[in-house]
C-alpha cells in the first residue's frame, strides 16, 4: 500500500545522516484503500485530551496513511506539512497525559520525532532545533524509557562529530552509546542506530572503536525480544571478528565454482587477495580490471587471488568469470541455504556490504581489509618490491653508512 509519508527508523539518524526526504505528490491511482483528500476536504481529527491515550496513538499512527490527491506539488506539500503538524499535535497530547502508559508515551514521542525529522528534511529551519530541544527535555523526564529515548537522540545527533574526534573520544562515544542501550532490552531501531555508528567508525578507519561497538552489540542483540534482532547477533559478532583480522591469520575455505576444494592455508608463502563479490555489485565489477592487472603483474612473483562469490546462482557467477576472463578461482557454496550473503565465509566475518577486499601476506596474516584501487597497488608494490631481498651486487655498491646531509 502506498503511503503519504514513510515513518523513518530514527529521527536521530535522519537529522544526522539521511539525505533529503522528498515531499511530493503521489498519483491517486496507486492506492484505493487509503484516505484520499484534496485542499477542500482535508479534515483532520480532533484530539481529545480526555480520550484514552491508546486511542489517540492509533489516530496518530493512522495519519501516516493519509493520501493527498491534488493537482500541484506545491499544494500537496502544504497539505502534507499540515498532516505532519497534526501528528506532532496528537503525539504531544499523549505525552502530556499523566495517565498514558510509558510504552504508549514512548511511541508518541517517536512519532513526533519522525514527523519533525521529515519536516527538517523538507526544509523547515526550526524542525531540527525543536527535535533537539525536545530530546533535551526528554533526557530529564522521570519516565525511564522516555529519558533513555531523549539521551539516545542527543547522542545520535552527534554522529557527524565522530570524524573530528580522536581515538579516545570515539571510544568514549561508543561506551556512552552502549551504556545507554544496555539500560533496557535493545530494539530493532536502536540496533540500526548502533550498527550505522559502527559502520561510520569503520569507514573512518577506527577499527578498535568499531570492533568494540560490534562486540557489545552482539551481546545485547542476543538478549533482544525480537527474533529478527536476536538473529543479527552472529552478524555483529562476525563483524567484530573481521575487524580483528589485521595482523592475524584469516580462515577461508570452501569449494570453488569448478568444484575444487580450497583452503587458504595451502597458500602460505604467497600473497593472496580475498575478494568478496557478486554479479549484481557494480563496484565489484569495476574493480576487476585493476585486480586483473595486478594479477598479471605480480602472479609470477607469488600473487594469488581468490574470490568469494555471493550470488545465489552459480550460473550468473560463472558467466561473469567467463565474460571478464578472470584467471583466478571463486568460492561458491553448493548448499542453497548458504548462498548469497549467507555464504559461510561471509557470515563468519560479518560481511554486510561488498566489495570487501582483504589482502593477506606470505605468512597468512591480513595486511589490510580495504585492498582496492590504489591501495591494492600500493600494498602490492610494498610487499613485492620494497621487501624484495637485495642482491649481493646492490649490497656491495651501497655504503654501510652515510652521514646525514
Amino acid at each position: 500500500m502506498a503511503r503519504l509519508l514513510s515513518p523513518l527508523l530514527s529521527t536521530a539518524l535522519l537529522l544526522a545522516l539521511l539525505p533529503a526526504f522528498p515531499v511530493c505528490a503521489q498519483p491517486a491511482a496507486e492506492v484505493d484503500d487509503d484516505v484520499i483528500v484534496n485542499s477542500s476536504m482535508l479534515k483532520l481529527p480532533e484530539f481529545d485530551p480526555q480520550a484514552p491515550p491508546e486511542e489517540t496513538l492509533k489516530t496518530v499512527e493512522e495519519l501516516w496513511q493519509t493520501r493527498i490527491d491534488v493537482e500541484t506539488p506545491t499544494e500537496a506539500n502544504l497539505l502534507k506539512v499540515k498532516v505532519l503538524e497534526h501528528i506532532i499535535k496528537g503525539a504531544e497530547t499523549i505525552v502530556g497525559n499523566d495517565q498514558a502508559k510509558e510504552d504508549v508515551a514512548l511511541k508518541a514521542v517517536q512519532n513526533k520525532m519522525e514527523a519533525l525529522g521529515v519536516l527538517a528534511q523538507a526544509g523547515d529551519p526550526a524542525a531540527t532545533q525543536k527535535a533537539i530541544a525536545m530530546a533535551r527535555d526528554l533526557a530529564e523526564d522521570k519516565r525511564p524509557l522516555l529519558a533513555r529515548e531523549g539521551k539516545l537522540i542527543l547522542l545520535s545527533s552527534r554522529l557527524a562529530e565522530l570524524q573530528t574526534m580522536d581515538d579516545q573520544g570515539r571510544l568514549d562515544f561508543v561506551n556512552d552509546l552502549m551504556g545507554l542501550l544496555k539500560t533496557a532490552k535493545i530494539s530493532g531501531r536502536e540496533v540500526q542506530i548502533a550498527s550505522i555508528t559502527a559502520d561510520i567508525l569503520e569507514q573512518l578507519g577506527d577499527l578498535d572503536a568499531a570492533k568494540s561497538l560490534y562486540t557489545q552489540l552482539a551481546e545485547e542483540a542476543k538478549k533482544a525480544e525480537s527474533p529478527e534482532t536476536r538473529a543479527r547477533a552472529e552478524e555483529f559478532a562476525g563483524a567484530a571478528r573481521r575487524l580483528s583480522l589485521p595482523g592475524s591469520e584469516i580462515k577461508l575455505e570452501g569449494e570453488t565454482l569448478a568444484g575444487e576444494k580450497f583452503d587458504i592455508k595451502n597458500h602460505r608463502g604467497k600473497v593472496v587477495l580475498v575478494q568478496f563479490w557478486a554479479s549484481w555489485c557494480g563496484y565489484c565489477l569495476q574493480e576487476m580490471p585493476n585486480i586483473k592487472q595486478m594479477y598479471n603483474t605480480y602472479h609470477e612473483d607469488g600473487f594469488e587471488v581468490i574470490g568469494v562469490n555471493l550470488d545465489e546462482s552459480a550460473e550468473r557467477a560463472s558467466a561473469i568469470v567467463s565474460d571478464m576472463k578472470l584467471p583466478w578461482p571463486s568460492l561458491f557454496s553448493s548448499d542453497p541455504t548458504k548462498q548469497g550473503m549467507e555464504n559461510p565465509n561471509a557470515t563468519y566475518y560479518g560481511i554486510a556490504s561488498i566489495p570487501q577486499c582483504i589482502l593477506v601476506d606470505r605468512e597468512g596474516k591480513v595486511v589490510t581489509l580495504n585492498a582496492r584501487g590504489e591501495e591494492l597497488n600500493r600494498q602490492l608494490e610494498r610487499l613485492f618490491l620494497e621487501n624484495a631481498p637485495k642482491t649481493p651486487e646492490s649490497t656491495e655498491s651501497t655504503p654501510s653508512s652515510e652521514p646525514a646531509p
